[in-house]
């Protein structure tokens, strides 16, 4: 690789790949390092032996490419988030495997690329979640709603309870959320400082009991602060692309 001068090296978005195939690791280095702004810094094929603490407090990505049929390795994404979780976890899975798709998403994974998509569709997905947002479709977001309605129990009072608790101006925070709207678009929406949503967004997540806005989503749409037919097809929590 190349030598560079040490800012320039910081100001890539540096990624740890995980799989267990060669083959794949090497094509998915090829494929990031195309682009200027992204650097993979290290691979592995064991998350029972991570990397280095100091390799890990050193990324901002880490990529999972999960094998048809493998249930255990999706698991780790708890421990990889104890030991750095400054760290954005993406998995790469097959469209159908729902399952792991939902537990990523259980475990604190924020970006989910199905194997069938194009493959720049992965790059994106790795800019999306440095910037601190979340990529994930529609389809698994209404399953996802789905599934957890059907295991909600007698807390939805004080879900409601706590919905209740926001103000005005945080109602109209999440619908932009809901529409996939970017903090500087809100701000200029509602005719605020982007320092002005942070401070709205801190004071929703503490009230409602979320971290990210992807759980902020899922939350709204099933305590009804948002209604699933309001989401478009070409906009996601966070402004992501859906597809």
């Amino acid at each position: 690789m190349i030598n560079e001068p040490k800012d320039r090296q910081r100001a890539k978005i540096r990624i740890l790949i995980i799989t267990p195939y060669k083959i794949i690791q090497e094509s998915l280095r090829i494929l990031i390092e195309e682009n200027r702004d992204m650097r993979v810094v290290a691979h592995t094929n064991d998350l029972e032996k991570p990397p280095e603490i100091n390799v890990l407090n050193n990324l901002d990505v880490v990529l999972i490419y999960l094998i048809d049929g493998d249930t255990e390795t999706v698991e780790t994404i708890s421990k990889l988030l104890e030991l750095a979780p400054a760290v954005r976890v993406i998995i790469v899975t097959s469209n159908g495997d729902f399952n792991n798709q939902t537990r990523a998403v259980q475990l604190g994974a924020v970006g989910i690329v199905q194997k069938e998509q194009n493959a720049r569709m992965l790059i994106e997905a790795i800019r999306q979640t440095y910037r601190g947002e979340t990529w994930i479709n529609q389809v698994l977001l209404t399953k996802l709603l789905n599934s957890r309605n059907q295991k909600k129990d007698g807390s939805k009072s004080w879900n409601l309870l706590k919905a209740n608790s926001l103000t005005a101006r945080e109602h109209e925070v999440v619908a932009m959320i809901g529409k996939g709207l970017k903090n500087k678009n809100i701000a200029d929406a509602m005719f605020i400082s982007e320092a002005t949503v942070r401070h709205h967004l801190s004071s929703i997540y503490g009230k409602l009991g979320v971290n990210d806005r992807l759980n902020l989503v899922i939350y709204a749409y099933q305590e009804g602060l948002l209604q699933i037919s309001d989401q478009r097809t070409d906009v996601s929590m966070s402004a992501n692309p859906i597809s």
